[in-house]
Order: C-alpha cells, then structure tokens, then sequence
C-alpha cells in the first residue's frame, strides 16, 4: 500500500510541473511528445507517448497512460517496430502483431509528413500537426495530438 501512495504522490508531482514543448533537443536526439488517443471498437484508451527520435530510421519511446503507468516501450530500427513492458492484458500475439505492424506504418510514413494510406491503414497529419492513424480491418484509431508549452 505504501508504495502505490509513494507513486501516487510522485504522479502528483510531475503533474504539478509545467508540460515541456512539443520537441526537446538532447545531444543529437529529438524528443517528442503527444497526447495519444486510442480507439478500439467504441473503448477509448488515453495517453502520452513520448518519443526520442536518434535518427530518422531510428526511434525509441513509450506510452504511458492516463495513472502514470507505462502501457508498453518501443523500439524502430530499420522499418521494425520491437515492443515490450507490455501489460499481460496487451501481450498476446494476436495483439503484439497488429501493434507492431501499426506502428511500424506509422514510423515509416511519419519523417514525410503527408498523407499516405497503403492497404487498411491510413495515416493523416493535419495543420495542427495532429496525426491519426488509422487500421480500418480491426478498426483501430491512433490519435498523436503534439503536446505544446503554454507560456
């Protein structure tokens, strides 16, 4: 009990602190964050994904949810998606493939900034610079909303 009070209040913390800008530069890497929306045949999953962008083939990052847990890591290297601390509801091979594909998509696709759909999936980058990726055969919905320093 006294550690999930112990990350009850570090969560209060950080939440207590202003949010950083939508891109953070660290030595050579890029840091990006976004609020993640995930819609799943009518579930709605909310989040942060924050992602270090090391070189254009290159991405690591994670996904946190809304209590401040880690939903999963990734990895992009060389147009392949690695993912791990998956949740034992989320680590099913069934689900770690579609994941992976899904993502691996939008990597591949998220250095042009442009429109691009390519068999079931469609990625959509709008003025705001949100981006929604969509998997229309399993209905999945990613929205990536940049999250902005509001000084």
């Amino acid at each position: 009990m006294k550690a999930y009070l112990r990350l009850i209040s570090l969560l209060l913390l950080l939440c207590q602190l202003p949010c950083q800008a939508d891109s953070v530069n660290t030595d050579s890497a890029v840091v990006k964050q976004y609020n993640l929306l995930l819609q799943v045949r009518g579930n709605d999953i909310s989040g942060i994904c924050v992602m270090k962008m090391v070189s254009p083939s290159e991405m690591i990052g994670t996904v946190i949810n809304e209590f401040g847990l880690t939903a999963f890591d990734f990895e992009y290297k060389e147009g392949k998606t690695k993912l791990s601390n998956l949740p034992p509801f989320l680590d099913k091979w069934y689900i770690r493939k579609i994941l992976k594909k899904d993502l691996s998509f939008f990597f591949a696709n998220f250095q042009l900034q442009q429109n691009t759909k390519k068999r079931s999936r469609e990625l959509l980058f709008s003025s705001d610079g949100e981006m929604i990726l969509t998997n229309n055969r399993f209905k999945i919905k990613y929205t990536f909303t940049p999250i902005i320093d509001e000084e």
